[in-house]
């Protein structure tokens, strides 16, 4: 047999080589397949395609995971697949809960099925623990999230108690709730009572979410406690007497210390208060009579000229919500004014402040009343902040009062809202004024029925079609022409 003649053969030469090449690609493709069915596993693969990659994490709470240096664990009180049967936001959910583990190696997030593992909740008598809570844990410290508390859910229905979710909020949940739990310094907000004031419990719960702690003083019978950063005064329909308001000295000014805030909310359903306008005026802030309205039909939302955009009036508490081209909405606001700018210590800034083509409807006009056929006389603050300040050693020592003109500017409908920024910016305020800096502000996010998303299983079936079948019918194509075109 001439084996020189056979292995200079043309067609089996390039028949071998051609098989040679398919073996290596399949050896290729099946090692690819192995390395990242590994990969799957320790890092799932999720392709956000989403407009605002609502399943992704913000660059803000990637940020803080990667300097997280405390261990966190993370208790979701469903088994996943259960909890993701809801589909939609849940789904979208648990997405956001899985990522925070594979962004810090400091994050355990373990799923636990209480109904079929009951002694889980035995080992924490004394948390309230239910089926879909969080139990988020750090060095002793808890924090609990419950399942409504990663939604934005509005009423759709006040008869029928029907509701529905407006947006996800799961991300900042989840990152302030890390936060909470690792954070070394808590920041006390004294809630006043005593006085009729307005229960918000919009408000509370989204400084609650922030990660401030919540205490409540009723001012007839309580100091508020000297390590509270801030009191918070909502609307009150009872005035103040004079041993209050020594209180709220006392508190303010803090045996000359200062470091303090007070942050008042009026509204048009209060009666008058004199003693407590009269306060307010000696820190240079003046609450007026009657509502402010809008004349220009490009800053008011749901066609009503009572509920006005407002704009940005002071740099520091503004320049970001500036630069984002975001709005705040101060509906049926009261009107505010300075009585002065400067004066023995005290400084007075409008923090908000309604356009030119505002006006003030009186609080005794008739029905007969039009907005659009009133006189405009803007622009009009809405929101003012006063500052104390004395100075040692060049070094400032400051106390503040912040009065808004409406209560509604912080009702749950508006906080929740993705059309205007007021929970984004009331946290922002409250945080400025306590000086915390170790925090995070993450917009809701809407599921958007154009906006297209693949799980984890859906793109490792997509990589086995095209890294796997498509190889494969290739090459089997191959093949199919080598034999047929050496057996011619």
């Amino acid at each position: 047999m001439d084996f020189k003649k056979i292995l200079s053969n043309r067609k089996l030469r390039f028949g071998s080589f051609a098989t040679a090449l398919s073996i290596a690609f399949l050896v290729v493709i099946i090692l690819l397949n192995v390395i990242f069915s590994v990969l799957a596993e320790r890092y799932p693969i999720n392709i956000d395609l989403t407009k605002d990659s609502i399943f992704m994490l913000t660059d803000e709470s990637i940020d803080y995971l990667k300097g997280l240096e405390k261990d966190v664990d993370v208790f979701v009180l469903a088994d996943e697949a259960t909890f993701t049967t809801y589909g939609g936001y849940y789904t979208q959910a648990v997405e956001v809960i899985n990522k925070y583990s594979q962004y810090s190696k400091h994050v355990n997030v373990s799923y636990v099925d209480i109904v079929k593992n009951p002694t889980f909740t035995a080992n924490y008598p004394d948390l309230d623990l239910n089926v879909y809570d969080i139990l988020v844990q750090c060095n002793g410290k808890s924090r609990i999230v419950e399942v409504n508390d990663l939604f934005n859910i509005r009423s759709s229905n006040s008869y029928y108690g029907s509701s529905y979710i407006a947006s996800s909020k799961a991300e900042q949940t989840m990152t302030s709730a890390i936060m909470a739990v690792a954070s070394d310094r808590v920041v006390k907000i004294a809630v006043t009572t005593g006085h009729e004031e307005f229960t918000n419990t919009d408000l509370e719960e989204l400084l609650k979410q922030n990660n401030f702690e919540l205490v409540t003083v009723d001012l007839n019978t309580e100091d508020i406690p000297q390590d509270a950063d801030a009191a918070l005064m909502v609307s009150p329909s009872r005035d103040m007497d004079e041993s209050v308001l020594k209180k709220l000295d006392a508190f303010l000014y803090n045996n000359d210390n200062y470091g303090k805030s007070l942050i008042y909310f009026a509204d048009v359903t209060q009666p008058a208060m004199p003693n407590m306008e009269a306060f307010l005026e000696e820190w240079g802030i003046s609450v007026g009579d009657g509502v402010v309205f809008q004349t220009d039909n490009s800053k008011v939302l749901n066609y009503s000229p009572y509920f006005s955009l407002v704009d940005y009036a002071d740099e520091k508490y503004g320049e970001a919500f500036t630069s984002k081209g975001t709005y705040v909405t101060l509906p049926f606001s009261r009107p505010l004014s300075q009585t002065f700018t400067e004066r023995n210590g005290f400084a007075t800034s409008v923090l908000l402040q309604f356009g030119e083509a505002a006006g003030i409807r009186p609080g005794d006009a008739a029905d007969s009343f039009i907005p659009s056929a009133a006189d405009a006389s803007g622009p009009i603050p809405g929101m003012i902040l006063s500052t104390k300040a004395r100075y040692v050693n060049m070094d400032p020592y400051e106390s503040h009062v912040v009065v808004c003109g409406t209560v509604s500017a912080v009702e749950s409908s508006i906080l929740q809202s993705t059309s205007v920024t007021n929970g984004e910016y009331f946290t922002n305020l409250f945080n400025t004024l306590t000086q915390r800096d170790d925090v995070i502000t993450i917009a809701p996010k809407v599921l958007g029925n154009t906006q297209l998303n693949i799980t984890a299983q859906q793109a490792y079936t997509l990589l086995m079609i095209f890294m796997v079948v498509l190889p494969v019918v290739v090459m089997a194509a191959g093949l199919i022409i080598w034999f047929r075109r050496r057996n011619k």
